[in-house]
């Protein structure tokens, strides 16, 4: 049974309050403030996410803790939606993880965030909708679910995702047991087979690494042989057909992401979700650490 304790991230002259889930020898927190997103998950006080200090308390968005994409995953060509016959700019991973979200709820069971349209997110994705994040954590598992909710009088397209980027000793370390029907570099053209073991290396004088995978199979599993940590990311397959496994040069990180779209899919029939007005859409993940 879980259990909520409220407290503070406090560091280079910002200051955010957090809140955490704890079951046992696990603890799970998320920052509201930040992108509303999980900053850490802890096995007896040790730390399988990874937070960059100096990323996290900027503006900028946060390549850290475990980002929650929509309405779109990656940049769109050209940086730019087309709604309506006009064009709208739009970050790279969309609009959720740039802004603070507010606190539904706050118990032992779960943390409830929402996410509303605002005059930024309107300048950029001209729809109104209604996110709910929901945290909860059993033992050594965490579930992530965000619902989405169509609240205008048009129809909603979107893609989701999520980013988390676990701690990893290096990436030599770092071996994966995941099923997939394609994994590539590039998300365009024609997709290769993936092979029957999975793995990110980086190409002499890369800034970083990337495979781009469809039809994956779930779980995916990570383990680490310098640190001893295994996760697990389990997801709903109709739900997150795509994965993302990614690494940038010099840093301690491994990223191993479910998503269900890629960059332009937002742009291309047939390749994003769409929510009639009145309807909302759950989509649930969980995290192992081991």
């Amino acid at each position: 049974m879980s259990t909520i304790q409220t407290g503070t991230y406090e560091k280079y002259g910002v200051r955010y309050a957090t809140l955490t889930l704890t079951d046992g020898d696990y603890a799970l927190t998320v920052t509201p403030e930040k992108g509303g997103m999980a900053t850490s998950f802890t096995k007896n006080g040790e730390e399988y996410l990874w937070l960059r200090d100096k990323n996290f308390e900027s503006t900028d968005r946060p390549r850290c803790g475990i980002p929650i994409l929509f309405p779109n995953c990656g940049k769109p060509d050209g940086g730019v939606h087309h709604f309506g016959g006009a064009d709208y700019p739009i970050e790279v991973h969309g609009l959720a993880d740039l802004v603070p979200w507010q606190v539904k709820t706050a118990a032992d069971d779960a943390i409830e965030l929402t996410l509303a349209p605002n005059g930024l997110t309107k300048f950029v994705y001209p729809f109104d909708f209604l996110l709910t994040m929901r945290y909860t954590l059993a033992g050594h598992t965490a579930t992530l679910a965000l619902t989405v909710a169509n609240t205008g009088d048009k129809d909603l397209p979107f893609s989701v995702g999520f980013h988390p980027y676990f701690a990893a000793s290096s990436l030599d370390n770092v071996s994966f047991a995941i099923d997939a029907a394609t994994c590539s570099e590039n998300a365009k053209g024609e997709q290769p087979a993936a092979p029957e073991t999975i793995t990110l290396t980086r190409k002499p004088g890369s800034a970083d690494s990337i495979r781009l995978m469809t039809g994956v199979k779930s779980p995916m599993v990570m383990t680490d042989a310098g640190n001893g940590h295994k996760v697990t990311v389990a997801f709903d397959e109709a739900d997150f057909g795509k994965g993302v496994l990614w690494q940038q040069d010099a840093e301690s990180f491994v990223c191993m992401e479910p998503w269900n779209g890629w960059a332009n899919s937002v742009n291309e029939e047939g390749r994003h979700e769409t929510l009639a007005p009145g309807a909302e859409k759950t989509f649930a993940w969980f995290v192992t650490i081991d």
